[in-house]
């Protein structure tokens, strides 16, 4: 039990004593507790390092009353623990749903917004969060397996900052079975999110499935390698940072709006490429790695008077000399409804679609035959009327094999697709019901089964999604 405490206690200690001197004061830190074990082990080993804390607590009310039970449970500890308790409760998932972000990210930064107030009102040296080691392996698996640039890789810093206040993740050097043994050990209870063990979320999938399989059958030690690989990247990242700051002095005029070609040609380009993100982030631009690429041979090379669209609403302007922004102002959501000729041809927003009716199922396994220009659908699924439009705030999907229902801006979420790609997603919705995004996935409720008797093929004949 000891040793146990003690892996902890270091932890802790390390993490604490890089914040200082900013942590050194008596000031308290707000531990964020959402009831889970990490964060209830932390609320303990702080106080048992001697640090005065305060909990606090967001109720997203994502799980009716299994959430208010999980707040009681937080507001006991604190009394129980004798420090100060502080609770927000909000209905996140309506928020999301009129929200251009994902819930995941959305819940966040709800969540953190309300941390940071809760901090500055109350004078806190910093805001703890439990996340531990093999949180940090699945952010940066799962960072790698959507595509990231060498900044993400370095996954959760232990300290960062935000809106001026110090956010320290204590636990980062220590494991999840080290924290759940020390909890059984001293047998304090916290409550179980049955929503972690929910497949249709990526990270779980990663935490359940992928690290396993890693561990199992790669290399038993794939978080501490994944941890180490996050350290590493962080520490040449913060190196980088620095040279790309500098570099960008060189290049970027004070008004911040032009590139000037000559001096930013004479860069590496690693820092060419990361003085693109810096100067698209000034202007709340957050480009995949494609754009930032051709935006870089775009300055190095576009003839005068040519344009380049960095996307979410910015593009550059070429001239001899420089390169300069151009905001755009952001064109409106196209509500335009198609019907969806059934059987019969249809041409909406630039792709036509072919319906043909088929008596039976096409032979042979599905998944050879369906294409992103071919797709089957249970015939009876399109009964009443189908129509062809592109994304709508609330629209939420099945898609088969997954179980249930997403959010379609998760599931594009999970796909990578940059929001220009998401926008011209092409949607046939039946009864309210996405059918198919066209070119991706089918829902589960038109899946073709052995049940089926007639079929509908759709076919995209030109203009692909």
């Amino acid at each position: 039990m000891s040793e146990r405490r003690d892996v902890l206690q270091r932890a802790v200690q390390a993490c604490l004593d890089s914040a200082a001197p900013a942590l050194a004061a008596a000031s308290p830190l707000l531990v964020a507790v959402s009831g889970g074990p990490d964060s209830v082990a932390l609320a303990h080993v702080l106080i048992e390092a001697g640090r005065k804390i305060e909990i606090a607590h967001f109720d997203h009310q994502t799980r009716g009353e299994g959430s208010a039970e999980d707040a009681r449970f937080v507001e006991a500890l604190a009394k129980r623990l004798g420090v100060p308790f502080h609770l927000h409760s909000e209905d996140v998932e309506a928020g999301a749903d009129q929200s251009p972000m994902s819930f995941e990210e959305y819940a966040r930064e709800r969540r953190y917004a309300f941390l940071i107030a809760t901090a500055k009102a109350r004078g806190c040296a910093a805001i703890a969060t439990g996340h531990h080691a093999d949180d940090q392996a699945e952010t940066v698996l799962m960072r790698v397996l959507r595509g990231t640039a060498p900044r993400g890789i370095g996954g959760t810093p232990p300290i960062a900052e935000r809106e001026g206040v110090r956010v320290v993740r204590p636990f980062l050097g220590a494991r999840r079975a080290e924290i759940l043994a020390w909890l059984h050990e001293r047998n304090l209870r916290y409550c179980h999110d049955e929503t972690n063990l929910d497949t249709d979320f990526v990270r779980n999938r990663i935490r359940h499935d992928l690290l396993p399989q890693l561990r199992r059958e790669y290399n038993p030690r794939v978080v501490e390698a994944l941890t180490r690989l996050a350290d590493l990247a962080r520490t040449e990242d913060d190196l980088m940072h620095s040279l790309t700051i500098e570099f960008a002095t060189t290049c970027i005029a004070e008004n911040g709006d032009t590139i000037l070609r000559a001096p930013f040609a004479l860069g590496h380009r690693a820092l060419q490429r990361r003085a693109v993100l810096e100067w698209a982030y000034r202007h709340g631009v957050r480009p995949d790695a494609d754009h930032v690429e051709r935006a870089v041979e775009f300055i190095l090379h576009a003839p005068p008077h040519k344009h380049f669209d960095l996307g979410g609403g910015v593009t550059f302007s070429s001239g001899p000399e420089k390169v300069a922004f151009e905001p755009q102002r952001a064109a409106p959501p196209d509500l335009s409804e198609i019907p969806l000729a059934v059987p019969g041809d249809t041409l909406a927003f630039g792709t036509r679609l072919r319906v043909t009716l088929l008596d039976r199922p096409p032979e042979g396994p599905l998944s050879n035959y369906c294409t992103p220009q071919r797709q089957v659908v249970d015939a009876h699924a399109l009964d009443g009327g189908a129509i062809l439009r592109h994304r709508r705030p609330g629209d939420r999907f099945a898609p088969l094999g997954l179980g249930g229902t997403r959010k379609l801006k998760d599931y594009f979420g999970d796909l990578g697709l940059a929001p220009q790609e998401r926008d011209q997603a092409l949607l046939i919705v039946a009864r309210g019901e996405i059918v198919w995004i066209v070119g991706r996935a089918v829902s589960q409720h038109a899946a073709v089964t052995a049940r089926t008797g007639a079929v509908a093929q759709i076919e995209v004949l030109d203009g692909a999604q």
